[in-house]
This record gives structure tokens, C-alpha cells and sequence, in this order.
């Protein structure tokens, strides 16, 4: 054939397969629209300058200017100019808002590479939070279905924010939980313990370990009180009332009807923030159902508090004349009790003048005791508003994780991590692309974030508004998130391993829901709950009978307590001398921060467990003396005294400290006073604290000092014996 017909036809085929690949791409368009990766409209919209030159010569080698771009921020961050690379990022994604991965390499820069290049607990927090805003608020609205982003974004809580291998996480949880302590406040709380005063004048009758039955009769007394409380507000609901349920701790069944403990907390959780979602959207609708709030709003609106329809973001929320400071700050004060920094300093918190009027005029304007109709109104349209338009968090999402999980508090980092992921579960289904991979490992987020709920869900938080970094934050263990992360495991075990029976979840997650299961029973079997322990470890042996290599599993055919007590240690043996002090060391440490926290019953079961452990060892060793472990009041007493004498970094830790002694018992207090007294004097100074508000000397020292001569040096006969160090 001629060449010169070959290039006719060569020429003719090329131009009828463009013309039929121009027939495509209005599909290709449309499929491009759904999965978020098509460009900006304009070539031009938002970009910098230096690139509109290149922009505009070039057209349509965008892409390529975006590729080098790109490259070049790589080779930045192998060089460590992480500053440099996220300026390119930024720059990029005004080039390409609709692709995600810059979004996300932008944000991962901030929160991990760059912040760890400054040293303040500040700077840290400013660049991490950074990070988290540049998805949160551009690129997830932008790319509303990339999963990739809202595990981005969800990690960023749960491992930056979340986990301990940054030295400063304690200060992003604590910047975290003041702004949604801002907002939210604590959550409620219808299973209270006993009031720090009853429990104060219960501690002073303590005199020994067996007077710990008078934290159980307070705790059986506010457990009174709480079904009470409980049946009213059933029938004020118009519901019919059914006493919680009472369990069988053999078979782990319910022997009556009745709510859970963990159900009535998320029931009082749920309706909280139920409230908040029928909240008015806008202050028409606000003054249509409550006429009242209408003054309400002139008189804050006098007092230069800025409440209006006008859409609210975060720049705004938190100068010093925005919501924040002057509605939020002060009346979260007004609703809360003295911190403990303020009771126990040794100077008094400087007041401002100003401030101090301003925190009057809006009590006088709100009543924030008596919280009247239109206060309470108010205040649920202003939290619907911050929530929805500053933290840019659906209410109603938020409600329905509470009914699905558990009573979240939202002061906790976890629980933005779990907020983000379910949400980026969900928009993964919404897309053609099933990105699979994306939603497994989202999905581990999820597992990761309800694990830390359940082990640290419960806050106790003070916040130091000045220094919001050395607030006070005590977490401890929330089993009411046991069934929850159990039924994940599940639940996501059974998508991703399309193959399980019987509720076991194969390859993916096994090891994981064995090794979470294991921790559970654990915590649960120690703080007390041995029906859920044992309802938990009889799934543990129903399911995974087996080892992964198919032979039977030894550690899964004990009896509870020897499962619990071989888990510390992975033995098949009864633990030793050495390993039993540290099982017992390891309670009693956990004891005294369940009391620090307030958690009363929670200590009261810690307690009784260690003096099972104790005793059940020293039985053992009838025939071996030597063997046997002290009196269990002089095990519990050098706990106490090493967890005061420990020297701390922080005042936060110093505050632990002092709540744990409000509510210690009278006879560990006695014990360890003047022996610890100098040490505790001295970190009260360094913290400017006043020794004698923060360890007052516990009642009737003269007489434990004249009845214990054996803790005190030989002193002349008919003399008071000398304190240590005094």
C-alpha cells in the first residue's frame, strides 16, 4: 500500500476515535462531579499570584503546573522545609479545591510535621488545631465524599490529639475539652455519686479498710435517690416505669426489666442533646416559640453581647468581644462550682473589674440558677448555632451517635474521632467508588476511638482559662462503651469478613476483638461489674474456643478470677510474691484516681477486689510464711503515700493530689500525714498553693500520734511524739 494512503487512513482512523471519545465525556464528566475530583470552574478562581501568569499562558496544562507544584512540596518535606511545602499545598489547593489528597497532605503537614518543630504547649496546639481546621472547614465541604479527608481528620484527634507519643497531648486534649466545655458544659449526669461533702464527712469516720461498707451504704443510698429520680422523669414523659434490671450473675441474664445503668446514662445523654437539635435555626423562629426571649436578647444585646442571625465562624466566636468571652465564658462560670486551684491558692486569681461586672449584669439578665424558660431557650439556639456553624458538628448526628454508642461526653478528643468517621463511613456509601481500603481503615479509627471512650470517657474537667493547658482533666473508665465497641467489632467485622458465624470476626479484626475483649473483662471484673465480666468472658469462650491455629485455646478454660488475675501477667501460673504486689499496687493506684474523680463506687469495688486478690494469695501460702504478703492497711497505706510523695511535673497532677486527699478515708490520711506533709508543702509552694487548704491535717492527729508510738521517734515519757520533719 502507499505510504502516502497509509497516513490518510492512519490520519482518518485517529480523527473518527477522537470524535467518538468526545461522545464520552459528558459521562466522564458527570461520574467525575460524583467522586469530587473534577477542577475549579475558572482556571483562575482563587489563585495566587505568583501562578496567574503561568495560569494564563498556559490554560489547560493546569493539571501540569499543579503536578510540579506537588513534586516540589514532596521534595520540601524530605528536606524538612516544612514550611515552604505548605505554602506550595496551600497554593495547590487553591489550584485544585476538588482534590483531596493535597487537602490531606496540607493538614498532615501541619499537624505532625510542623508543629513538632515549636516548643510551646501553645504553638503546638495552634498548628495541630490548624490542621484540623483546614479539613474541617475547606476541604471536607469541598470534597463532601472523600473518605480519605474524614479519616484524615478523625486521626488527627484520636492519634495527634488522642494518644501519648506527643509530648504535649495533654494540652491538646485540654485545649479541646475547653471548647466544647464552653459550649456543652459537663454532661449530665442522672447515676451521681455521692456529694463531695457527704463524702467528706463519710471519709472522716473511716477509721479502717472494713469501714469502706460506709461508701457502699452511701453509695446504695444515692442509688435510692437516683430510682426516685429516675420515676419521675418516666412519668412526667408519660412513659411507664420499670425498675432497672437486676442480673443474674451466673448466666449474666436480666432477672427483671429494667434499664442498664449505661442505658439511663445514655438516655439522659441522648435527650441533652436532643434538645439542642429542636433548637430554633433562626431568632424569628426563636421569639415565635419563646415571645420571652425577645427582651432576653435586647438586654444582651445592651450588655454588647453580639446574638444574631448572621453566620457565625470561628475567627469571630472567639475574639474577645465574640460569643465566647462574652456569653459562653461567663455563664459556664456562673453554672459551675469553685475549681479546686481557686479554693486551695495562695493567692487569690486577679480579678477584672470589668469582667466581674459583665458576669453579674448577665447573671441578673439570665438567672442562670433558676434557669427560667427563656434562658434555657436561649441558650439551646446559641449552642445549635456554635455547634453548627463554628465546630462545623451536626446536633442531630451527635444525638444519634449517643443512641447508637453511648453517652458520649464531647469533651473528649475520641469523640470527635468517632463524630469524623462515622461521618466519613457514611459518605463513602454514598459514592460509585467503593473505596474499599479507605473504608477499612476509617473503620479502625472507629474501633481506636471507642476503646479510649470506654477506658477514658469519663472527664472530670476544671479549666484555667488563663493557662488552659495546665487545667485539670482527670479521664477514667466509662463502661457504658463495653457493649458498644464489643458490637463494632462485630457489626464491622461481619462487613469486612463477609464469611462469620456466630458473631466471630475472622482475619481482619480477630486478634483485636479478643485482645479488646480481654481488656474489657479486666476493667469491668475490677471496678466491681462481674456479671457484664462474666457475660463478656462467656462470649470470649462461645466464640474463639480455638487458637488461630485451630487447637483449643488454654487461656479460655479458667474460671473468671483465674482469668483476670493471669491476663496482668499472661501466666498460666498463680502469680507469685513479686507479681501479686504489683497486681495489688496496680489497684490500689487505680482506686485512688477513681476517688480522685469522684467515682465513689468504683473505689469501693477496686477496694474489695484487692482485698480478694490479698487474701486469696496469703491462703495459698499457709504453708510458706515467709511468702505471705503484709496487712493489707499497710500495703494500702504505702500506695497512698508513694501517690502523694511522687514528685510532679505539673500542677494539674498537685490538684489530683488534693481532691484524692478531700476524699480519702480518715486512717490512710492519719497514716501518712506527717510523714508526707514536707513534701506536699514544698510542691505547694513551687505551684503557689496553700499547703494547709490543700492537705488540711486530718482530724484527731493528736490521739493517732499518742496510740502509734511504734510510726514515731522515742520521745520523753508524757510528750506528744514529733511529727517527721516537723
Amino acid at each position: 500500500m502507499h505510504p502516502r494512503l497509509v497516513q490518510l487512513v492512519a490520519l482518518a482512523a485517529a480523527a473518527g476515535l477522537l470524535g467518538l471519545a468526545a461522545t464520552r465525556m459528558p459521562a466522564i464528566n458527570a461520574q467525575r462531579v460524583v467522586l469530587n475530583v473534577r477542577g475549579a470552574e475558572s482556571a483562575l478562581e482563587a489563585a495566587p499570584p505568583e501562578y496567574a501568569f503561568a495560569v494564563q499562558v498556559l490554560g489547560a496544562f493546569r493539571g501540569l503546573i499543579t503536578d510540579i507544584a506537588f513534586v516540589r512540596a514532596e521534595m520540601y518535606k524530605e528536606q524538612g522545609r516544612y514550611y515552604d511545602a505548605m505554602q506550595l499545598a496551600s497554593w495547590i489547593c487553591q489550584l485544585q479545591p476538588h482534590f483531596p489528597s493535597v487537602w490531606e497532605f496540607a493538614s498532615w503537614n501541619m499537624a505532625w510535621n510542623i508543629s513538632v518543630t515549636t516548643f510551646t504547649p501553645e504553638e503546638r496546639w495552634n498548628w495541630v488545631y490548624n490542621g484540623v481546621k483546614l479539613l474541617r472547614d475547606r476541604g471536607i465541604p469541598l470534597n463532601p465524599r472523600a473518605v480519605n479527608l474524614y479519616k484524615q481528620l478523625a486521626w488527627t484527634f484520636n492519634n495527634k490529639m488522642g494518644e501519648t507519643t506527643d509530648d504535649h497531648h495533654y494540652a491538646y486534649k485540654c485545649n479541646w475539652a475547653w471548647r466544647m466545655h464552653l459550649v456543652l458544659g459537663a454532661p449530665p449526669n442522672p447515676l451521681a455519686e455521692v456529694s463531695a461533702e457527704e463524702l467528706a464527712r463519710i471519709a472522716d469516720r473511716m477509721r479502717s479498710a472494713a469501714d469502706v461498707d460506709l461508701l457502699a451504704q452511701a453509695g446504695e443510698a444515692t442509688a435510692r435517690q437516683n430510682e426516685e429520680r429516675r420515676r419521675k422523669s418516666a412519668e412526667a414523659r408519660g412513659l411507664k416505669y420499670e425498675p432497672p434490671a437486676r442480673i443474674d450473675p451466673d448466666t449474666g441474664k436480666p432477672l427483671a426489666p429494667g434499664l442498664s445503668a449505661a442505658e439511663i446514662a445514655r438516655d439522659a445523654a441522648f435527650q441533652f442533646l436532643d434538645t439542642i437539635t429542636q433548637a430554633p435555626a433562626t431568632l424569628a423562629e426563636l421569639y415565635e416559640r419563646v415571645p420571652e426571649t425577645r427582651d432576653l436578647v435586647a438586654r444582651l444585646r445592651a450588655l454588647g453581647i453580639p446574638i444574631n442571625d448572621d453566620e457565625l465562624n470561628e475567627d469571630v466566636y472567639w475574639r474577645p468581644e465574640g460569643l465566647a468571652f462574652t456569653f459562653f465564658a461567663p455563664y459556664q462560670e456562673l453554672r459551675a462550682p469553685a475549681t479546686t486551684l481557686s479554693r486551695v491558692a495562695a493567692r487569690p486569681r486577679p480579678t477584672d473589674a470589668a469582667a466581674e461586672t459583665q458576669r453579674r449584669a448577665l447573671d441578673a439578665a439570665l438567672q442562670v440558677q433558676a434557669n427560667p424558660p427563656a434562658t434555657e431557650a436561649l441558650v439551646r439556639f446559641l449552642q445549635r448555632k456554635v455547634l453548627r456553624e463554628v465546630y462545623k458538628l451536626d446536633p442531630e448526628h451527635m444525638a444519634y451517635l449517643i443512641r447508637t454508642f453511648g453517652p458520649i461526653d464531647w469533651r473528649a478528643v475520641d469523640a470527635q474521632a468517632l463524630y469524623w468517621t462515622s461521618r466519613g463511613l457514611i459518605a463513602g456509601g454514598e459514592t460509585l467508588n467503593d473505596y474499599l481500603n479507605d473504608k477499612t481503615n476509617t473503620a479502625r479509627i472507629l474501633f481506636f476511638s471507642l476503646r479510649n471512650l470506654f477506658l477514658f470517657g469519663r472527664i472530670v474537667f476544671e479549666p484555667l482559662p488563663e493557662r488552659i493547658h495546665l487545667s485539670y482533666l482527670n479521664r477514667t473508665v466509662e463502661p457504658a462503651f463495653a457493649e458498644a465497641m464489643h458490637q463494632a467489632f462485630i457489626r464491622y467485622g461481619q462487613l469486612f469478613d463477609p464469611n462469620v458465624e456466630r458473631g466471630e470476626v475472622l482475619s481482619t479484626y480477630r486478634s483485636g476483638h479478643v485482645n479488646f475483649l480481654t481488656e474489657m473483662i479486666r476493667s469491668l471484673y475490677l471496678a466491681g461489674l462481674e456479671a457484664d465480666a462474666a457475660r463478656y468472658y462467656r462470649f470470649l469462650q462461645d466464640t474463639y474456643p480455638r487458637t488461630p491455629s485451630g487447637q483449643p485455646n488454654p487461656a479460655f478454660q479458667k474460671t473468671l478470677h483465674e482469668f483476670v488475675v493471669d491476663s496482668f501477667f499472661e501466666s498460666t501460673d498463680f502469680p507469685g510474691q513479686r507479681e501479686m504486689v504489683l497486681l495489688l499496687d496496680s489497684l490500689f493506684r487505680s482506686s485512688m484516681t477513681e476517688l480522685a474523680a469522684g467515682n465513689v463506687s468504683r473505689f469501693v469495688q477496686i477496694v474489695r477486689r484487692a482485698q480478694q486478690f490479698h487474701e486469696d494469695y496469703n491462703r495459698r501460702q499457709e504453708d510458706t510464711p515467709r511468702l505471705k504478703l503484709p496487712a493489707f492497711v499497710d500495703m494500702q497505706t504505702d500506695a497512698f503515700g508513694n501517690f502523694l510523695a511522687e514528685p510532679v511535673p505539673t500542677p494539674l497532677l498537685t490538684l489530683q493530689k488534693v481532691q484524692l486527699w478531700e476524699r480519702a478515708p480518715l486512717y490512710l490520711r492519719q497514716r501518712v500525714y506527717d510523714f508526707i506533709r514536707p513534701a506536699l508543702a514544698a510542691e505547694c509552694e513551687y505551684y503557689a498553693l496553700d499547703v494547709n487548704k490543700a492537705f488540711p491535717e486530718p482530724p484527731g492527729m493528736d490521739e493517732f500520734r499518742r496510740s502509734h508510738p511504734e510510726l514515731y521517734p522515742a520521745t520523753p515519757e508524757g510528750t506528744t511524739p514529733a511529727p517527721p520533719g516537723a
